[in-house]
């Protein structure tokens, strides 16, 4: 190899002017970085540009009595190989990349462009080469900076991403869990990376099992499931790779509301139709009513007049009974909204309104060795509406409390106010509501009690909401609470 490249330099500096001008030609030409010729077979390097002593660190001397093996340039020696086989084969080669690494251990990755060349009849190299590790690490930047912004943006918006990847035992494990929801339900990548959905959610494969075997053979599936205290719509699709599927991808919304509101509009519109309803068959019962109370008490005042008790118990009964329907009657006409002129509107102070039931629930309560608790200071506090409606409704929820409880429970009457509201709360010690008919509790006609109309809760919900207020129901075993609030155009602080 020193001959040749004693050779090569007498010939380029006295013999062969054609041919060195040949090769400056070729290399100002290139738009490479580096440029250099070395032996096909050892490797010696025999001619370099500036550029690639700058990349590599070494003096020019020292690379010129130097082979890229004895300088350990090629970052994977046995890449070589198979470059000078694929070189040898086409006597080209475009594109390949390939890492170096220089004179200090730093890696520098390249695009190679390479031809096979003769010189005094000994195979060569002419190579380039164009730095593409900043391209690299740029395109790795705004990879990354790509993947933050869709991570962000997921967990902007009030749903669930998740991945599921097939394991080797068919267990399918979570590997990507974003998105605003899986924040909210507490599993994100960071907690759920690797585990199982079992793991997670303990029986939810029972549940939604069929579901992700469907994914697992190519089909999109959706439905809905509930969980805790949510409502889920949820997308599950299969995910390819390599023309099979390893795995799900799946998505989550949380429906709650949408469903909440479905049955709210659902009540309403069943709301309106009872409300006509209930107006012609109220005014058609009471007609035939009114009759039948008037003879049935002639009927009694006849045997009073007569003395004749026997039956007179029958009588009492029969007017007993007909109360109870003209009552039902009366809540029936409040199904549709009353007018102003049947609600007069009229101010009055709230603890008077509260101080003239607390007989009537004192009353209920000594009855089962309830004990009221009072919480609440309501003093100069002055309200606009119909105090008698309104004490019925607070009556009726008291008593609600009361019926709930077993003997020697506990019904707290408490309150409070502020700048912007008056709140009014009813909480017994009872056992609660079911989960199962809480979303019911409010519907008309819907009861637990025996004797029950199921329309009490219906229509005192109602009458707060014709004043400006809310009535709620938080339940647990712990028992029950009827929240009523009132916003502050109902009601003012009296100077």
């Amino acid at each position: 190899m020193d001959i040749l490249r004693s050779k090569l330099k007498e010939e380029l500096i006295n013999k062969n002017p054609e041919l060195i001008h040949d090769l400056f030609h070729r290399f100002l030409n290139l738009s490479s970085e580096f440029m250099c010729i070395t032996s096909l077979q050892e490797g010696d390097i025999i001619f370099v540009n500036q550029a690639f002593l700058d990349r590599v660190g070494y003096g020019k001397d020292k690379a010129l009595s130097s082979s890229v093996i004895d300088l350990n340039i090629w970052e994977t020696a046995n890449n070589r190989g198979p470059f000078i086989e694929l070189l040898k084969k086409n006597g080209t080669i475009e594109g390949f990349e390939q890492s170096f690494r220089d004179k200090h251990g730093r890696v520098i990755t390249y695009i190679l462009s390479a031809e096979l060349i003769k010189l005094f009849d000994v195979e060569c190299i002419l190579t380039s080469g164009r730095d593409i590790s900043q391209k690299t690490s740029l395109e790795e930047f705004h990879h990354n900076q790509m993947v933050e912004e869709l991570r962000q943006t997921v967990n902007a918006i009030n749903s669930l991403i998740i991945k599921l990847k097939k394991r080797a035992d068919g267990q399918l494990v979570y590997v990507l869990a974003e998105g605003k929801l899986a924040e909210q339900l507490g599993y994100t990548t960071l907690n759920s990376y690797g585990k199982t959905v079992n793991e997670l959610f303990p029986g939810l494969m029972e549940i939604e099992g069929d579901y992700y075997k469907q994914a697992l053979k190519g089909h999109t599936v959706n439905f809905e499931i509930k969980l805790g205290d949510r409502i889920l719509y949820k997308t599950l699709s299969p995910y390819w790779e390599h023309n099979q599927i390893t795995g799900i991808i799946g998505s989550a919304i949380d429906i709650t509301e949408q469903k909440d509101l479905a049955r709210l509009l659902q009540t309403s519109e069943i709301s309106a139709s009872l409300g006509q309803l209930a107006l012609g068959v109220a005014h058609e019962i009471r007609n035939p009513l009114t009759s039948i109370k008037g003879f049935v008490h002639l009927l009694g005042e006849i045997l009073d007049k007569n003395g004749i008790d026997k039956g007179k118990e029958y009588v009492d009964l029969i007017m007993t009974e007909l109360t109870r329907i003209n009552d039902l009657v009366s809540e029936m006409l409040w199904l549709r909204k009353p007018k102003d002129t049947q609600n007069p509107q009229e101010t009055f102070a709230v603890s008077t309104m509260i101080s003239e039931i607390l007989p009537l629930v004192t009353v209920e309560a000594n009855l089962k060795s309830i004990q009221i608790i009072l919480d609440y200071d309501f003093t100069g506090l002055i309200m606009k509406g119909n105090s008698a409606v309104l004490k019925q409704v607070i009556l009726n929820l008291c008593k609600n409390g009361i019926e709930a409880m077993n003997e020697g429970g506990i019904l707290i009457i408490s309150g409070a106010s502020s700048g912007a509201m008056l709140t009014i709360s009813i909480k017994d010690s009872g056992p609660g509501i079911p989960d199962e008919i809480k979303y019911q509790i409010f519907n008309p006609f819907f009861t637990t009690k025996p004797s029950g109309n199921g329309l009490g809760l219906f229509i005192s919900k109602q009458i707060i909401h014709e004043v400006g207020g809310t009535l709620t129901l938080d339940s647990d075993t712990s028992g029950t609470t009827a929240l009523i609030s009132f916003l502050n155009h109902s009601f003012n602080q009296n100077s």
